[in-house]
């Protein structure tokens, strides 16, 4: 079989299954709902309190920033070893450190906004979108250890190696922000209520399918009312968009060049079933419908292996031109 029939043949199949599902989902949304967050979220409560659900609601966005934190180091590194010396490289140099510690820092304060919308935190003292200063410091001490340490993994790589990286990096956060803008271009306008919003006031003739657009309420009656003003974006899902960017790993050892099948089996292996994993817990704590983690996942994945196809024209091109 040609190449041009797997493809054809595989969009077929992912056509077909996301076709399915879809459906599926449309008229079984509420009833799924219903049963996943059944002991996770109490009645007349917004957030849930079951452990799984909670913990992968803080850490469910961690792959996109946490990638996009590689490439900037990558960026950097590159630049430091690559580029000659001069202002063009210190502006690089300057620009990607600083980008890497933002992306990390960025990272921790969204995790930590998350934990303090579930725990008591006690009242009293500095802080920032409900996140204590003490917790500020914390994440930011963790930013910069963490970019230390990126950044020396990645000056471990060699001078070919490196030269593979920018196109990977820039593509890679090209991609996941185009993602990112698509899902919230969707969310805002249809407007869907989340299920944990019906739950607050024990009343779901507000549910709507995933293909009717509402709109967005007032924000101040919906801080009144729910306590937050993020009561309509349930479709599509933004933390399974961000969990399946665990996919850009694979176009990371396309890259890279690792040829080893156990390898490339264990990364797709490890991205579906972290972005299955997100998916099922944003259902889980009333976040999200059925409808919602499969289209933004979707979103994900998609944008994912159509900036993996461009990263492999050249390659394949190369190949053509040899007769490979």
């Amino acid at each position: 079989m040609t190449l041009k029939k797997k493809t054809i043949l595989s969009l077929v199949l992912f056509a077909a299954i996301f076709g399915g599902l879809l459906l599926a989902a449309t008229f079984t949304d509420l009833q799924v709902s219903r049963i996943l967050t059944k002991g996770t979220l109490p009645p007349g409560q917004y957030y849930a309190t079951g452990v799984f659900g909670v913990v992968f609601e803080c850490i469910g966005t961690c792959p996109e920033l946490l990638l996009s934190a590689l490439c900037a180091a990558m960026l950097t590194m590159w630049a430091l070893r690559i580029v000659k010396p001069g202002a063009v490289r210190t502006l690089l140099v300057i620009t990607g450190g600083a980008a890497t510690v933002g992306l990390y820092l960025w990272e921790f304060s969204d995790m930590f906004e998350y934990v303090c919308r579930h725990v008591q935190v006690p009242e009293g003292g500095p802080s920032f979108k409900g996140v204590p200063a003490f917790l500020w410091g914390i994440a930011a001490f963790l930013a910069v250890f963490c970019a230390v340490l990126t950044l020396f993994a990645v000056s471990r790589f060699s001078d070919d190696t490196l030269k593979k990286l920018p196109r990977f990096a820039c593509v890679t956060m090209g991609a996941i922000v185009f993602a990112i803008l698509l899902v919230q271009v969707i969310k805002n306008p249809m407007g869907r209520m989340r299920y944990r919003a019906m739950n607050v006031i024990g009343d779901y003739s507000g549910y709507t399918r995933w293909y009717v657009a509402g709109g967005q309420p007032d924000k101040e009656w919906m801080r009144a009312t729910f306590g937050t003003s993020d009561a309509f974006k349930s479709f599509p899902s933004g933390h399974t968009r961000a969990a399946a960017a665990t996919f850009y790993l694979i176009a990371l050892a396309d890259v890279m060049g690792v040829k080893c099948k156990r390898r490339r089996a264990l990364l797709w292996c490890f991205a579906i079933l972290f972005t299955g994993i997100v998916a099922v817990s944003r259902i889980m704590v009333g976040a999200h419908f059925f409808s919602d983690v499969l289209v933004g996942g979707t979103i994900g994945f998609a944008v994912c292996m159509t900036a993996r196809e461009f990263l492999l024209v050249d390659r394949c091109h190369l190949r053509a031109l040899r007769g490979d």
